[in-house]
Formats: C-alpha cells, structure tokens, sequence
C-alpha cells in the first residue's frame, strides 16, 4: 500500500493513496474502526477534527465519541496534526 505523507514531520498522519480523495469524515471512520488502515484513535480524532472544521455536525459527534476512548496528551497529539495538516493546505500568498 502507498502512502502519503500530509504534513512534513507528522509521519503518523499519513493516509494511504488510494484513500486521498475520501471525505474527512469518512477517513475518521476509517481510522476509528481500523478498516482498510490500522485502528489509530489520533488520527480519527484529526480527521474528525477537520470535519467538524468545515461544518460537519456528525463529525462533530464521532470526535467527541472517539476522545472518550483517549487521554488529554492523545487529543493534544490529534489537535496538533490536525492544524499541522490545515496549515499544509493554506494557500501559499503570492
């Protein structure tokens, strides 16, 4: 499987290529149920973090269900990637 990295020096908020172009949301539940990738609760907490970011109630949700599976320092780590892999997608001003 290939794999992608989103953020540079965030080598565990990776996704698999062929996963790329999946909904945020949809890669938390990926990630929260261990399907197709390794169950990783950081990382379903980021994605359902940048969901909830643009909008997406349900996501909202899912990150809250998923945090009471984690300690603080594992929703620190989530929150940190999730503005890492925000910030690597801000346009780059000219």
């Amino acid at each position: 499987m290939s794999l992608m990295f989103l953020a540079e020096g965030d080598a565990p908020s990776i996704v698999p290529v062929e996963l790329a172009d999946r909904p945020a949301r949809e890669l938390g539940t990926l990630y929260a149920a261990g399907r197709v990738v390794q169950r990783d609760l950081v990382a379903a907490h980021m994605w359902f973090n940048i969901a909830a970011l643009r909008g997406d109630r349900d996501a909202a949700r899912q990150r809250q269900e998923v945090s009471a599976e984690m300690t603080k320092d594992e929703i620190a780590q989530a929150l940190h990637w999730a503005r890492a892999w925000l910030d690597s997608q801000a346009p780059v001003p000219t």
